[in-house]
């Protein structure tokens, strides 16, 4: 049996490009997450509600279900907020959002703080 014991030289510049290669990697997934994270901030659009309109148009929605259940249920019309948005260029955006529940468009007033993002990106 040969005494001598091999250790392997790992060279210098091996190390560093790994280190280097390692960091850039780094920070594009760290890029990535950040960037990834702006359109859900330039989606959330918070207005003032300048109006609110009621059109009566009663009738009974009737909707199938993926497993075959039927369900139905009347709607007595349509609910309507009509939203103001400040623009990013100091301009003003009117936002028509249609409320589902009459409980919800009762509670809001004109006025009032709205967030037309949840609405508008479905």
């Amino acid at each position: 049996m040969d005494p001598r014991v091999v250790k392997p030289h790992t060279p210098v510049s091996l190390i560093v490009s790994s280190v280097l290669i390692a960091a850039l990697v780094l920070g594009f997934i760290l890029f990535a997450m950040f960037q990834s994270g702006r359109g859900i901030t330039d989606a959330r659009m918070r207005g003032t509600v300048v109006a609110k309109e009621f059109t009566p148009q009663a009738e009974r929605q009737i909707t199938l279900g993926r497993q075959g259940g039927v369900s139905a249920r009347d709607k007595e019309g349509t609910y309507l907020l009509t939203v103001e948005v400040q623009q990013s260029d100091g301009t003003k955006k009117s936002y028509y959002v249609e409320i589902m529940k009459k409980d919800q468009y009762d509670s809001i007033k004109v006025g009032d703080s709205f967030d037309v993002g949840p609405y508008l990106v479905k």
